[in-house]
């Protein structure tokens, strides 16, 4: 036997025992994961007057309901001081923890048909004023609208607006 292969078992035996005495390669670290912001507590659409009102308040009670939020349609104006007061206070705390889980369906009584807005069982003579909407869009006959907090301030909205959205 050629004195070359019988030296190869134990050169491989030294490197096999070399490679167990070197600490294993470490893996690159992993990225961080990437940072996002929190999901908001509440999410508000406006209802696109050129799409049918119906489909719009299915659509968007049934995504309410997939993300865990309560779905509400709200009918507002620009004309309409409490309704100009949510909209410019909502992002403020006690107004944004009444609105917490909610997922507001907003339908500007000036740009959507009022047929329309009558056939989905939303008429009123009064803003602002919100809908309690079941799972396929459908107001539930729970309603708030504004003569439920005397001035247009948080300290008056929140508390009434709290307690309709969490039942």
């Amino acid at each position: 036997m050629p004195r070359h292969l019988t030296i190869l078992p134990f050169v491989l035996a030294a490197a096999c025992a070399r490679s167990e005495d070197r600490p294993a390669a470490s893996a690159p670290p992993a990225d961080p994961p990437p940072k996002t912001a929190p999901a908001p507590t509440e999410s508000w659409v406006e209802v696109d007057p050129a799409q049918p009102l119906a489909r719009t308040l299915a659509d968007e009670a049934a995504a309410a309901t997939r993300a865990g939020k309560k779905p509400h349609a709200y009918l507002h104006a620009d004309w309409c001081p409490p309704c100009v007061e949510i909209g410019k206070t909502r992002d403020q705390p006690k107004m944004k923890a009444a609105f917490a889980g909610t997922h507001i369906i907003a339908i500007d009584v000036d740009r959507v048909d009022p047929k329309q807005v009558e056939a989905a069982g939303l008429k009123s003579s009064v803003l602002p004023i919100f809908y309690r909407l079941d799972d396929h869009g459908r107001p539930t006959g729970a309603t708030i609208d504004g003569g439920a907090w005397g001035d247009n301030i948080p300290d008056n909205m929140a508390p009434p607006l709290a307690a309709f959205f969490a039942k």
